[in-house]
C-alpha cells in the first residue's frame, strides 16, 4: 500500500481575529473592549473613535483586508499589516510612530500567536549611507556632516506586500538643512515582502 503525504497548509487568521487578540501589552493605552468598538465602528460607517486609558482620543483611520491604522495620540500612529508567510500563515508587522516635529518609526513583527520575532532575522534596516546620493558620497565634506546629522529618524509606511523607508532627519539641522537636500535621494527606500523576508528592491 502506498502511503501518500500531503502538506496541510496552515490557516491563517484573519487581520479582525488578530487585531481583537492582540496583548494589551502592545497597545498598552487601548483595551480589547476598544479594539472591538472601533471594529464595530468601521462596520457600521461611523467614525472609529474611542477614549483611551491616557484619557485622550484615539482613531481608527483605516482597516482594510491586510492593514488598519490607529492614530493613538496627537503624536503618535500604530499601522499593523500582515504578509502572508510560505506555510500560509501570517507574519505581524506592528509599525510605531511618534509623530511630533519629526516621524520616527519603530518595527516590531510577531507570528499570529503574538510571540516576538526578531527583526534581524526578517529585515536588513536601511543605513545612512543608502539615502545619500552619488554627490554626498563623493563630497569632501561627508565625514564632517555625518557628525551633525547621524541616522537617527526614519519613517516607515508599510504597503500591501512591501514596506518603504524615509529619512527624516535632515530638517532637524534647521537653517542648513536646504544646504544638504540635494544630497538624499527623494524616493523613499522600498523593501518587498518575499515569504521568508524583505528583500530591498
Amino acid at each position: 500500500m502506498i502511503l501518500a503525504l500531503a502538506v496541510t497548509a496552515v490557516r491563517a487568521e484573519d487581520l479582525r481575529t488578530l487585531f481583537t487578540g492582540m496583548p494589551d501589552s502592545i497597545m498598552p493605552a487601548l483595551t480589547r473592549s476598544d479594539r472591538m468598538d472601533f471594529l464595530d465602528y468601521m462596520d457600521s460607517g461611523m467614525k472609529a473613535r474611542v477614549r483611551n486609558k491616557l484619557g485622550g482620543e484615539s482613531v481608527m483611520t483605516q482597516f482594510e483586508e491586510n492593514m488598519l491604522t490607529v492614530v493613538t495620540s496627537g503624536a503618535g500612529r500604530m499601522d499593523m499589516v500582515l504578509f502572508r508567510m510560505k506555510n500560509g500563515s501570517n507574519l505581524i508587522c506592528i509599525v510605531n510612530t511618534v509623530t511630533a516635529k519629526y516621524d520616527d518609526s519603530r518595527l516590531s513583527f510577531y507570528t499570529e500567536n503574538w510571540n516576538p520575532v526578531a527583526a534581524a532575522d526578517l529585515i536588513e534596516l536601511p543605513v545612512f549611507d543608502d539615502y545619500l546620493t552619488k554627490e554626498a558620497l563623493k563630497n569632501d565634506s561627508l565625514s564632517l556632516f555625518k557628525k551633525k546629522s547621524v541616522l537617527r529618524l526614519q519613517a516607515v509606511t508599510p504597503l500591501d506586500g512591501a514596506l518603504e523607508f524615509r529619512y527624516t532627519s535632515l530638517d532637524d539641522l534647521g537653517q542648513d538643512a536646504d544646504k544638504y537636500r540635494s544630497w538624499f535621494k527623494p524616493a523613499p527606500i522600498r523593501y518587498n515582502w518575499n515569504g521568508k523576508k524583505f528583500k530591498r528592491k
